[in-house]
Formats: structure tokens, sequence, C-alpha cells
């Protein structure tokens, strides 16, 4: 028994004894160790991996591209685009054109509300810009306004609102970018080509292959305003109003009105067998009839629109003549009695033809030779 407890008491000492390795003071020293060592290595595990991840974002490490002369293969990352889409684009001119409709009505009621305050009140504003007045100008309004001039008062309501709508035009075209302002003798295509030749680097054959795809705006008024874009989706181009005065949609209605007149006009002169000859419009010779000589499109300046008229007119006394007695329509090919009917008026002081066939003479240009 005593040597039991002898054994035991060394034991114990041996546990106390901090400079035994076998010793619990050094196993504790040990596992301390471990943690530390775990703790470290976790750290630089964490830390490396978020340099990993996070290394796009760091700033300066994109290598700087000029726009004009980066590669092709990534044209669509070399100049970012404001919009992700020509949709989104879209959206964007259209409240442009929406607000420069509302902008041109309101100036129209403007001048008229400006000619009534003209009228009737006692201020001479004859010298006045009422699209912008100066203070001065407007603080003789609101006087005006204040003792009950109603004119006076629609004309400040509504010019505020016509300066809200330029503002708010102004702040949409500053987000398109920088706008191609149309001058005389340009056109939607050559406008749309050189973007894309000498903004997007793309070939003359690609250009070409790009805008067989485009709808273009024709004619183009001096002042309009054409946006290009290239987006993801591809390229897109859109014009506004700008300082002309029309819209777009307006120019290209009456463009496609004038288009169906011409189609559905008869073009025409008219004149005495002498003065035709005298104008060399008319030519004959020896052993020969009557013909017609070259004549440009462009002197045929009368006209009638056969969608609503028929019937042409000649004044005896507008071709110096005493009276009319008969006439002949050049080129021969139509015929008197079948494709048209000639009227003689009473005294011969006038001589009528009545177009019979209108779809034979649409389009046609016809020379009337009166005797």
């Amino acid at each position: 028994m005593p040597m039991t407890n002898e054994s035991d008491r060394r034991d114990l000492e041996k546990a106390k004894d901090d400079t035994n390795p076998f010793g619990r003071a050094a196993y504790r020293r040990s596992w301390k160790f471990r943690h530390w060592a775990i703790a470290i290595a976790m750290a630089t595990i964490l830390l490396l991996g978020s340099i990993l991840i996070f290394r796009p974002a760091f700033p300066g490490r994109a290598i700087a591209m000029n726009p004009v002369t980066a590669p092709k293969s990534i044209d669509h990352k070399k100049s970012p685009a404001a919009f992700k889409d020509r949709l989104a684009a879209q959206l964007q001119v259209n409240e442009i054109i929406v607000n420069e409709t509302g902008a041109r009505q309101a100036k129209k009621m403007l001048l008229e509300l400006f000619r009534k305050i003209q009228e009737t009140s006692s201020l001479d504003i004859r010298d006045w810009d009422f699209s912008n007045l100066t203070v001065k100008q407007n603080e003789a309004l609101r006087e005006k306004a204040r003792r009950g001039d109603k004119a006076c008062a629609d004309f400040l309501a509504l010019s505020s609102r016509y300066h809200s709508l330029k503002n708010r035009i102004s702040d949409l075209e500053k987000r398109l970018g920088q706008p191609r302002v149309v001058v005389s003798g340009d056109t939607h295509f050559q406008i749309a080509y050189d973007f894309l030749s000498a903004r997007t680097g793309k070939s003359t054959a690609e250009a070409q292959r790009i805008l067989q795809d485009t709808q273009f705006q024709d004619p183009l008024l001096p002042g309009f305003k054409v946006w290009n874009f290239w987006l993801p989706d591809g390229f897109c181009t859109f014009v506004t109003q700008g300082s002309a005065p029309l819209t777009p949609a307006e120019t290209a209605r009456q463009a496609k009105e004038t288009a169906l007149v011409r189609l559905n006009s008869l073009f025409y002169i008219s004149g005495s067998v002498t003065g035709l000859h005298e104008r060399k419009t008319l030519i004959s010779g020896f052993l020969k009839s009557t013909r017609l000589a070259e004549i440009s499109p462009g002197q045929f300046r009368l006209s009638i629109d056969l969608r609503s008229q028929q019937h042409i007119r000649v004044q005896a006394a507008a071709l110096q003549l005493k009276k009319v007695s008969a006439l002949t329509i050049f080129p021969r090919e139509f015929n008197a009695g079948k494709d048209y009917a000639v009227r003689l008026g009473p005294r011969g002081n006038w001589i009528q033809v009545t177009i019979l066939k209108k779809r034979i003479f649409r389009g046609q240009r016809i020379v009337i030779a009166v005797e």
C-alpha cells in the first residue's frame, strides 16, 4: 500500500513539472499552439479568397482603350451605351417628341394671347419677344394680372408651362448625347452611314448591310435633330423636330400627300399653236406633222388633281386671242371624244377639256394647243 502511494506521488510530481515534456502543462501549451496555427491558416485562406473574388472591382486594373482604335471584336464595349436596347432609346425619344408637340402648341397659343394683350391692354408690347420676356416685362404682366386682366393671367400660366416643357426637352436631349443637326442637303441615309463608318468603324459593305434594314425619315428639314446609337441589339436612328417648323411625322405626311397628288395629277402646258411654235414646245418641218419637242418635266407647271377635278378651261384672252375655235392635245395618243371631250364657249371666249378616262391621264404630261 505505501508503495502504491509513493508511485502516485511521483506521477503527480511529474505532472506538475513544466519542464517535463510529458507533463500536463506541456500538453496544454501544445494545444494552445495548435489553436493559433489553425486561426492564422483560416485568416490567410479568407484573405486570399477575398482578393480573388473582388479583384475585378479594384480600380486601376483595367487597361485603358481608345474607343476609336479598339478592336471590332469588342466594339460593343468600347463606348458604354446610355441605353440597354433600342426600346429604351425609343421611349426617351418618344417623350421628347410628345414634349416638342406640347411646346409647339403652347407657343402657338402664347402668340394668340400676346396679340390679344396687344389689342386690349395699355401696355406697349410691340417690341417684346413673347417667348423670352425680361424680368421687368414679366413683372408688368403680373401687375396687370393682379388687377384682373385675364389675358395676362392666362399668358403667364401658359408661359410657365411652355418653359417647363422646353427645359424637360433639354434635359432629355442631354441624356441622349450629341445629335446631328440637319442642314440643307442632308439625307438621313448619309448621316447614318457617316455615324457607322466614323464612330463605330464599320466597313462600307457592313454599313450598307446594316442600313438595308433601317427605316429613314425623308425628307429631312433643316433644324431636325438626328440621333444615332450603336446598342447591344444593333444600330438604331431617330429624328426629332429640333428647330424645324414641322415635326418629322408632319413632314412625312406632307411628303406622302405630295406624292399622292403627283401620282393622281395631270400636268399640262396650254397655249396658242403659234405661241407654242415660237417657244419651240411644238416643232414641225417640211412634209412633217406637228409634234412635241423634248420638254423637261419642270416646264409643266400647271396641273389638276384627277381625284377631284376633270376639267381644264382655257380663256382666249389669256392667250391674247380674240376667240378660240378648236384645240389639239399632244401627244396625239389620246383620242378626242373617247378619252377626253372638248367644249367650246358660246362666244368662243373659252374652250374646255373634260377628262373622260382619268385612269389613262394620271401622272401624264400633255400640251394643249389652241387655235
